[in-house]
């Protein structure tokens, strides 16, 4: 039987304050912290962040118009990796998305949405995986561009400074996928398009 969360008591609400301006990451870090204060065994290696509920946490301004990073990996690491065997595949299943917003009276933050996603369904990950998959093809060849844009434009790799290739969303595409999985939960039955 597979265990699917669909809330994370006492984890981050609506309306929490985030005493700090974002920078290089720090407010995903301090969220992460923040839900591990509150008991949820927090993973700091390679994988998902909430191991035992298969549950990836990711924060995000609000109104940022930059790709969703879902990881990072080496390119050789990508060309030898299948998508369901990936880090990748694994952190972009099932996902704990925050949104914050600049408190424009204060500089700090406020969470405006926290929210679980299912991105399990079959029509999100083909789209991934065909981006995946086109993309080791383009590292299979020996091509280590600054961009590789997947299939449809549904994820690229980004290189960056240390070497490694983020694997990102496009804006538009998560909030696809984001309608995708809540038009799934809200289903009783589903009998397919």
């Amino acid at each position: 039987m597979t265990l699917h969360v669909t809330k994370l008591n006492n984890a981050i609400n609506v309306g929490d304050r985030i005493p700090m301006t974002q920078e290089h990451g720090n407010i995903g870090r301090y969220i992460e912290y923040a839900i591990k204060r509150k008991g949820y065994a927090l993973n700091r290696g390679k994988g998902i962040d909430l191991k035992g509920l298969h549950l990836e946490i990711k924060t995000r301004l609000a109104d940022s118009t930059s790709g969703h990073t879902v990881g990072a990996m080496l390119p050789t690491d990508i060309v030898e990796t299948e998508w369901e065997n990936s880090n990748i595949h694994d952190k972009v299943q099932h996902q704990l998305r925050i949104y914050h917003k600049v408190n424009e009276l204060t500089g700090d933050n406020v969470v405006v949405s926290a929210q679980l996603y299912d991105f399990t369904s079959d029509k999100i990950q083909k789209k991934l995986e065909q981006a995946w998959q086109h993309c080791r093809g383009v590292l299979h060849q020996g091509d280590l561009l600054d961009y590789i844009r997947g299939v449809d434009k549904w994820a690229y790799l980004e290189m960056q400074p240390n070497g490694y290739y983020q694997f990102r969303i496009q804006p538009g595409i998560m909030k696809k996928m984001e309608h995708i999985a809540h038009a799934s939960r809200s289903k009783l039955f589903d009998f397919g398009d």
